[in-house]
């Protein structure tokens, strides 16, 4: 795929962390740890590159910590480069430990041999050095005379779409609480059925077809249909997508899905019932500059209340997407 050079600024703010695929809901964010040690492993990988770095443990032994970090695309965009990260050198780390698996990190920062230090969250500061490695996590609108939907929109503020992400309020009631006593362990490289497959800031692209809308994700390369006629959804049959069907209401589209076969809210295995509605709102505003999404999901039998989130997006500048799944860059 072919990337101009206000795209690669654009796509600075690219990210799967916040809810796709892997939950963030694990680790302790109010504690940003810091070791050092050897780096013995690089896995340059979707959904999530991962590093093993051995440090000093208890009683003189070692302690082998796995740390994972965004997707090859969200570091690439940030001038991250697998070449930076040698193995068997000594690196200094920071970041967010698991509550759940012991040695296991979000990682925050890490100070590299040569005295650069990379940053993998945009939130990320510098510790250790005043030298980044690769870029910074700072984003570049893309310059646009088109003003309607059809275009390929990515996340416009990456420090508000994790704010709204991991912000957001999910009531569930006495039963969905007992399924979560032991929460299912889903699997990352699997794409997730609505509404979780549409919380990531990866890049979509609406595409007018007539009497449905093809709506393309980057994540999986899922591919939604809105249809924009009516029908009896009574007679169609559960799947992970549901149906979705469309109508505009001014300059926002409007998208009601129903007959969600996913059994799970999101990444930490939240339970949903299959009479699950999901209601989107897609609005063109700001002259046509911004893309506002708004998520409200409401299913009685898991949530005591309707579950909202919202973020913008921006024109990212490119003719086309490239899908993104699990595969591994050496």
């Amino acid at each position: 795929m072919k990337r101009s050079a206000s795209m690669v600024l654009a796509s600075l703010i690219f990210s799967a962390a916040a809810w796709a695929h892997h939950s963030n809901a694990e680790y302790d964010r109010t504690v940003l740890r810091e070791f050092e040690g050897e780096l013995v492993d690089v896995r340059w990988q979707n959904p999530h590159v991962m590093f093993r770095v051995r440090a000093a443990g208890a009683a003189g032994g070692v302690q082998d910590w796995e740390l994972s970090g965004l997707p090859i695309f969200v570091l690439q965009r940030a001038g991250l480069a697998r070449n930076m990260f040698a193995v068997g050198e000594r690196v200094k780390v920071a970041g967010w430990a698991s509550r759940a698996r012991s040695s296991a990190m979000l990682v925050s920062n890490m100070l590299l041999p040569n005295g650069q230090e990379a940053l993998f969250y945009p939130q990320s500061r510098l510790r250790w050095s005043d030298r980044p490695a690769g870029g910074r996590w700072t984003p570049e609108p893309v310059t646009s005379g088109r003003r309607g939907l059809y275009r390929i929109w990515s996340v416009a503020d990456l420090g508000a779409y994790l704010k709204a992400a991991l912000g957001v309020s999910i009531k569930l009631t006495p039963s969905a609480q007992a399924q979560m006593a032991t929460p299912p362990r889903l699997d990352s490289c699997r794409p997730q059925g609505m509404p979780g497959t549409m919380l990531n800031p990866l890049p979509m692209e609406f595409i007018d077809r007539g009497d449905w809308i093809d709506l393309q994700l980057t994540t999986f390369g899922v591919l939604r249909r809105i249809h924009m006629t009516e029908r009896d959804v009574k007679t169609v049959p559960l799947s992970d997508m549901g149906h979705s069907v469309g109508r505009w209401i001014g300059e926002t589209l409007e998208v009601r899905t129903t007959r969600v076969g996913w059994p799970y809210l999101d990444d930490d295995g939240r339970p949903q019932s299959q009479n699950v509605e999901i209601i989107e709102r897609f609005s063109v505003v700001n002259d046509g500059r911004l893309l506002r999404y708004v998520q409200t999901v409401i299913d009685p039998a898991s949530l005591v209340e309707p579950m909202t989130v919202s973020w913008d997006l921006i024109d990212a500048g490119e003719k086309s997407i490239e899908p993104l799944g699990c595969e591994t860059l050496r």
